[in-house]
């Protein structure tokens, strides 16, 4: 993840964001995350992880991330396809510099942005069956 994100990008670099960010992205929480049994997905390159989606909740999608030296290539569109297939619908609080991201693979924003612990999101939400709509 943090070869994914820039830090400052996503919180408001307040001490307090700062904490929060760490704390998700603790190699202890990534793990639990992992032991949880939610739906979890990993993109790797020879070896290397490339990118990263995880769920919460059932279909709450708590993190999407790609290393920036693979962003533009589909792998977060890849990995959210293979995860959305046992889902009707999926929510996101997505960061300010991923709704376009999130806009793009079919999700439209379902609430007002807001400030968490110094971390901006935008609920948005997915729905399977508008995009078959939109498809056909």
């Amino acid at each position: 993840m943090w070869s994914a994100a820039v830090l400052w990008e996503l919180t408001d670099g307040t001490a307090e964001s700062v904490a929060e960010w760490l704390q998700i992205c603790h190699p202890e929480e990534l793990k639990e995350r992992i032991l949880s049994g939610q739906k979890i997905l990993v993109a790797t390159w020879n070896g290397i992880v490339v990118g990263f989606i995880a769920f919460k909740r059932g279909n709450h999608l708590s993190l999407l991330f790609v290393r920036r030296e693979f962003s533009g290539r589909g792998i977060g569109r890849e990995l959210f396809t293979r995860c959305a297939n046992d889902f009707d619908e999926v929510t996101v609080n997505a960061a300010e510099m991923a709704v376009a991201f999130y806009q793009k693979i079919g999700f439209i924003e379902s609430g007002n942005s807001f400030l968490y612990k110094g971390i901006w999101g935008t609920p948005m939400k997915w729905n399977k069956q508008a995009q078959n709509d939109s498809s056909t």
